[in-house]
C-alpha cells in the first residue's frame, strides 16, 4: 500500500508539474531603443522621431501587440499579432486606415539561423542566451537588402511554440520553437540602412485586456495583398 502511494505522490507531482511547466507568460514589457544609422545620409535622430526610441509589448498566450511611441510624420504605430487568426494590423496614429496582413505573404529566404550557447548577455540583471536570424526578403518591395538579427531570451518569460507555427514573418516560428520564449534584447541590421538595439528596461506580469488586440474599429481597415 505504502509503495502504491509513493507512485501515486510521485506521478502527481510530475503532473502538477507538468501543469505549471505549461504557464505562459501575459503582460507588459518596456524596451528602449537605440539606432546605429548605416547609410550616412540617414540621421540617428530622424530615426528616432519617426519610428520611436521606445515600445511597449503586451503579450497574451494567442496574440500579442506592440506600440512604437514615435513622434514624428505618422506618429505612433501599433502593431497587433493575432495568432488566433493569422493576421496581423499596422496602425500608424495620424493614418485613417488599418492595414492587415495575412502570415507568410511576404517571401524571404532563410540565410542563417543558429542557437549561440556561448553568447550571453545580461538583460535585467539575468544571463540571456541568444539565436541568430539572417534572411534576405524576396518581394519587390522591401526597403532593405538583407536582415541579421540576434535574439537574446530569458526561458523563464515563456511562449506556446504551437501557437506560432504559421507565424513565419521573418522566421520567427523558428526562434520561438528553439527558444519557447520571449525576446528580450534584440541586435538587428536594416542593411545597408541602419542598426538597432532594443532591449526590455521592465518586465511586468499581468493579466491584459483583450481590447487590446482589436484593431481601432473607428478606422478603415484595408488587406493587403
Amino acid at each position: 500500500m505504502n509503495k502504491i502511494l509513493k507512485v501515486q505522490a510521485i506521478l502527481f507531482l510530475v503532473f502538477i508539474s507538468g501543469i505549471q511547466g505549461q504557464n505562459y507568460f501575459e503582460g507588459q514589457i518596456e524596451y528602449k531603443i537605440d539606432y546605429e544609422p548605416i547609410n550616412p545620409n540617414i540621421p540617428k535622430n530622424y530615426l528616432s522621431t519617426e519610428l520611436g526610441d521606445t515600445f511597449t509589448a503586451f503579450v497574451k498566450e494567442d496574440r500579442y501587440a506592440m506600440i512604437y511611441h514615435g513622434k514624428g510624420e505618422l506618429g505612433w504605430m501599433k502593431i497587433i499579432v493575432r495568432l488566433d487568426q493569422g493576421y496581423s494590423y499596422t496602425e500608424y496614429e495620424k493614418k485613417d486606415t488599418i492595414t492587415k496582413t495575412k502570415f507568410g505573404l511576404e517571401k524571404e529566404k532563410l540565410l542563417e539561423f543558429n542557437h549561440n550557447l556561448d553568447d550571453q548577455k545580461k538583460v535585467l540583471g539575468e544571463l540571456c542566451e541568444s539565436i541568430t536570424i539572417n534572411y534576405q526578403p524576396l518581394g519587390s518591395e522591401a526597403f532593405f537588402e538583407t536582415f541579421r538579427g540576434k535574439y537574446y531570451f530569458n526561458p523563464k518569460y515563456k511562449l506556446n511554440p504551437k501557437l506560432y507555427e504559421s507565424y513565419t514573418d521573418g522566421f520567427w516560428h523558428l526562434f520561438v520553437k528553439e527558444s519557447n520564449s520571449i525576446s528580450i534584447r534584440n541586435e538587428t541590421e536594416f542593411f545597408p540602412l541602419f542598426k538597432t538595439i532594443q532591449e526590455a528596461i521592465s518586465i511586468n506580469e499581468k493579466e491584459i485586456p483583450l481590447k487590446m488586440f482589436e484593431p481601432n474599429s473607428s478606422k478603415v481597415i484595408i488587406e493587403k495583398k
